[in-house]
């Protein structure tokens, strides 16, 4: 396998290669080789065709609505947003050709490009950025990413191509904000002819629009005719849902589909060795934690979360069934991103959690249900039964329920006085490496769901006032001390069990040319192509 360190996210893209040949079958009779099931080329290297294996299916379309990264990168290909990322991690252009940034920090003043369309013909300007920054700020829209918009108070109306946002305080990463997937411009049109229905129908500006959707087996996005920028390599590009990680490798190898995400790393070195197949181990921002649900009674308790923390060996969780495809975690907080501050980690140790469990009245340990999605993460669902193995030895009885992606995420979205959960395997896998996009949106109270990320309802006034001061200045110090100490008390009172940081391993086919992966776990197709 071809290793890379995980060097500083913010300056990495990798492009990478696959598809490869089944190995010879050996006969039961004789020791003698069959003859190698003929490859079908044209199957394989379809010149205006790409099919993406994705471990999981899209929850929604509508890019307002969404917060999973599958479903973002199909959005990404659809709807544009006003700047984005370039293979750097810089800023730069997309839908706005320029911006300033008034001396205040409160007024972001955008020229936009006057050359685009949306896919129903509504034409783009400055009342559409309007539109899209209203909509986004509407509690009724119950857009999950909310956070990622909400410290903005309004958009104005300059000129037919200017548009000025203005905030409710300075915000440091704002701009940053601007490149999620989450905060891309829809056609306002569409969305009032569609309503509710309009993640079905989706119309966006980019370089591909939506011709079917099958949910649970294909999604087809069609070549924009009409798009503003350069006309991308492929008529159509197809991804298809398919949670296990050997059916994936199968489907890659007989020439299926022509890229797969989630490479399992024991399989790596074997994919790696075909002859048309590379494989690469990518950085990733993502942090993969078990969240617990506080308001569940055993958990309300931090010192049973503590507890909890110590039962699990996430070295050897990193070790023996990752493969060294990952980090354990010692923040809540990668190191990538800023400011983080070690406070960890937790060692393992199961005499410690059997006596916090003890003296927190469960000596005798408890039930609870532990539910999980298979596919969206790397090895998730091994993962999740190596938990219940580990918590078992403490006296921990889990019951674990497996669960398809989108019907996962509906689950523990659920406010307060719905939510069946106890435990939950997630990962956050933030679009900037700033702790506002971490921190914020995972332990803030009042980021719990329907409209947040904080799915385990954790409640603390003074990381809240730590977290709020974080995000509403653009003093350094300040917020390095802020973010700091909101690390320490997260870190303490322990609302996730903390596991580790993943890294991406993707396969593909090596004459598949000029894919963009940004750490952000963003596949991006609209500069791929075929080669020879």
């Amino acid at each position: 396998m071809k290793k890379s360190l995980f060097i500083l996210l913010c300056l990495l893209m990798v492009s990478v290669l696959v598809i490869g040949c089944e190995a010879p079958a050996e006969s039961d009779e004789e020791e003698v080789d069959e003859p190698e099931e003929p490859v079908d080329e044209e199957k394989m290297l379809v010149r205006d065709d790409l099919v993406v294996a994705q471990g999981s299916d899209v929850e929604d379309l509508d890019p307002h609505l969404m917060a999973s990264i599958p479903a973002a990168i199909i959005t990404e290909h659809i709807f544009d947003t006003l700047v984005t990322l370039d293979e750097d991690f810089n800023i730069v252009p997309r839908l706005a050709e320029d911006w300033t940034i008034s001396d205040d920090g409160l007024e972001y003043t955008f020229e936009l490009r006057d050359d685009v369309v949306f896919t129903d013909g509504t034409s783009f300007n400055a009342e559409v950025v309007k539109y899209n920054i209203e909509r986004l700020l509407d509690p009724g829209t119950l857009a999950l990413l909310r956070s990622y918009i909400e410290m903005a108070e309004s958009a104005e109306v300059i000129d037919e191509y200017t548009v000025k946002i203005n905030l409710k305080y300075p915000h440091a990463p704002f701009l940053s904000r601007l490149t999620a997937a989450s905060n891309a411009m829809v056609s306002p049109e569409a969305v009032e002819e569609y309503g509710d229905n309009f993640s079905r129908n989706p119309v966006g500006s980019s370089a591909f629009k939506l011709a079917e959707w099958v949910p649970g087996t294909e999604l087809v996005l069609e070549r924009n005719p009409d798009y503003w920028g350069e006309e991308p390599g492929f008529e159509t590009i197809t991804f298809v849902p398919v949670p296990e990680d050997s059916t994936r490798m199968a489907m890659l190898e007989a020439g299926d589909v022509d890229i797969i995400v989630r490479v399992p790393p024991l399989d790596a070195d074997r994919l790696d060795a075909e002859e048309h197949i590379d494989v690469i181990n990518a950085p990733s921002t993502r942090a993969i934690y078990a969240g617990l649900n506080v308001t569940f009674e055993p958990l309300s308790d931090p010192r049973v979360r503590q507890a909890l923390n110590y039962a699990v060996d996430k070295e050897e969780i990193t070790e023996t069934i990752l493969y060294g495809a990952g980090r354990p975690l010692d923040s809540p907080l990668l190191p990538e991103m800023f400011p983080h501050r070690q406070v960890g980690p937790y060692e393992f140790d199961p005499d410690k959690a059997k006596e916090l469990l003890a003296e927190a009245g469960y000596e005798d340990g408890f039930e609870m249900t532990f539910h999980h999605p298979e596919g969206r993460y790397l090895m998730d669902r091994r993962i999740a039964e190596a938990i219940q193995g580990y918590l078992a030895d403490v006296g921990v009885d889990v019951e674990m329920e497996t669960m398809e992606w989108a019907a996962y995420l509906e689950f523990i979205r659920k406010p307060i006085e719905e939510t069946e959960s106890n435990m939950y395997l997630l990962g956050w896998g933030p679009w900037i490496l700033d702790g506002d996009q971490m921190l914020y949106p995972m332990f803030l109270s009042e980021q719990a769901p329907p409209t947040g990320s904080n799915y385990g309802f954790y409640e603390n006034p003074e990381v809240d006032e730590y977290l709020i001061q974080g995000t509403s200045t653009t003093d350094e110090e300040e917020r390095i001390e802020a973010y700091g100490k909101a690390q320490e008390i997260i870190w303490e009172e322990a609302p996730w069990v903390f596991l580790h940081a993943e890294e991406q391993i993707i396969a593909k086919h090596t004459n598949l040319e000029d894919v963009l992966i940004l750490p952000i776990e963003q596949l991006r197709f609209h500069n791929a192509y075929w080669g020879q």
